[in-house]
């Protein structure tokens, strides 16, 4: 019966161990992946990062847009008629239109009108007119109008897009810290794997020597050869999850030329690896992006107010012009003279006009003040949310802490009894199975350890996020 167990052993043992060389060879670690590094590498050109950036590069445009409503306007307007050889009129204006953000539009121009049958009214000096003046506003649109609006609008744009933008950031790389952690811990994990398979192999050889001298039961070959399939077994689980994580790590990585860059072999991450932390994380930022995109939604907000506010009051429209021959034409005219306001050589037009219930203003107004409530509701909410989950992983996070602790200490002792097991096992004190529950028992405490380990490390920087700081200092 000996014979038999040792010959099974022998058959089946040759098989495992050669498993155990080829791993040995095939796990070689060639570089290291640090955390910074590898979120740096996300922030420069993953879709997601580069895609935020073009929001902001949208926004930029949408506020040259409204830019481009104070830009000055050059304007010409040319018609002549003739007919059966009588010329009855040929009109030319032309001039210069310039916004300005108080709301008046300073312009100049000239007027050249001839003709047999020229409207009166368009009737001008034989060298042509000039003109200079204003349009203002003084009753709707003094303070606010649609095209300040809209440019202020813009501006708040930029600001809100920005928020966006650094919400968007952190959200990845809080996915992207979470997804390198697991890659670490399934790194570790392996690590403890192969040193417990190496450990239950070299024990299977002993045994067998041991068994060979009369000194151990057959059984115990059997029973190390099991622990060796065990070992096994979890490696190529402990494999499986490196594959899977090193895949889902991948998908962070990309090149300049926006490839998916798929991780080397040889790269491991680093589990050790801390996220830098200071009291500061400890309470929401008060530029956190999440409520600072809310403040702008406000201000924007506030806006559309202040414009439906102007339309509660009439519309009031002046124009006035200064007039002057043509001076450039005639060197004995002076350009202006020395005509005074409403005096002489001018011209001057009012326009007034006014809803009479102004049901439409008012309902404008009235939808935007309850807009603004809700967005402050919501930004009340929010800020208290944001407070409760940040208490939560604080407390969470210091749970962790002492868990890690408590396993750091539990790891040494259960290594001691571990080699104190072994010791009385060769001294024959003590049985395989003892030694085997020992090393399980190690094992154990290892991959709970390095899972506690990963899991500080994703809830710090679930904290960064949630307090408003960022990632990067």
């Amino acid at each position: 019966m000996r014979i038999v167990f040792f010959l099974l052993s022998m058959i089946f043992g040759y098989h495992a161990l050669a498993q155990v060389e080829s791993i040995s060879t095939s796990t070689q670690r060639d570089s290291v992946l640090d955390y910074n590094s590898f979120l740096k590498l996300v922030e420069a050109y993953h879709p997601v990062s580069l895609s935020a950036n073009f929001n902001m590069d949208i926004a930029e445009r949408n506020l040259m847009i409204a830019r481009g409503g104070f830009d000055p306007l050059l304007y010409g307007n040319y018609r002549t008629k003739e007919f059966g050889e009588t010329d009855y009129y040929t009109a030319l204006n032309a001039g210069l239109e310039i916004p300005t953000w108080m709301g008046i539009t300073v312009r100049g121009g000239y007027e050249d009108n001839q003709g047999q049958y020229l409207n009166p009214e368009n009737t001008v000096p034989g060298n042509g007119l000039i003109n200079a003046g204003i349009t203002a506003q003084l009753g709707s649109g003094l303070l606010m109008d649609s095209r300040r609006a809209a440019l202020r609008q813009a501006q708040i744009s930029i600001d809100l897009t920005q928020a966006e933008r650094q919400i968007l950031l952190n959200r990845l790389f809080v996915e992207a810290s979470t997804v390198y952690f697991e890659w670490a811990l399934a790194a570790e994990n392996l690590v403890v794997t192969e040193n417990a398979l190496s450990l239950a192999a070299t024990r299977y050889e002993a045994t067998k020597v041991s068994f060979e001298f009369g000194d151990l039961p057959a059984i115990d070959t059997t029973e190390a050869y099991t622990q060796v399939l065990d070992r096994l077994y979890q490696l190529r689980d402990a494999q499986s999850q490196w594959i899977k994580y090193v895949n889902a790590a991948s998908v962070y990585l990309w090149t300049g030329e926006q490839l998916p860059l798929n991780i080397a072999p040889g790269v491991y991450p680093n589990l050790s690896g801390a996220i830098s932390f200071t009291e500061e994380l400890f309470a929401i930022n008060n530029n956190h992006p999440e409520l600072q995109k809310l403040e702008f939604k406000i201000d924007y907000l506030n806006i559309d107010r202040r414009l439906a506010s102007e339309y509660l009051r009439p519309k009031i429209e002046l124009k006035y012009n200064f007039l002057s021959e043509n001076a450039f034409a005639n060197s004995d005219t002076e350009l202006f003279g020395t005509s005074r306001f409403f005096e002489n050589n001018y011209n001057f037009g009012a326009k007034v006009s006014f809803p009479l219930f102004i049901r439409e203003a008012r309902g404008k107004l009235g939808m935007t003040k309850i807009k603004i409530d809700q967005t402050g509701l919501e930004f009340d909410l929010k800020q208290a949310q944001l407070n409760a989950k940040l208490s939560t992983l604080i407390g969470y996070l210091a749970n962790l802490s002492d868990q890690i602790s408590f396993y750091e200490q539990n790891i040494a002792l259960l290594e001691r009894m571990r080699v104190g097991e072994e010791q009385l096992f060769e001294n024959g004190e003590s049985s395989l199975f003892l030694v085997n529950a020992r090393e399980t028992k190690l094992i154990d405490a290892e991959m709970k350890y390095n899972a506690l380990l990963a899991k500080e490390r994703i809830v710090r920087a679930e904290i960064r996020e949630i307090s408003g700081q960022g990632f990067f200092d």
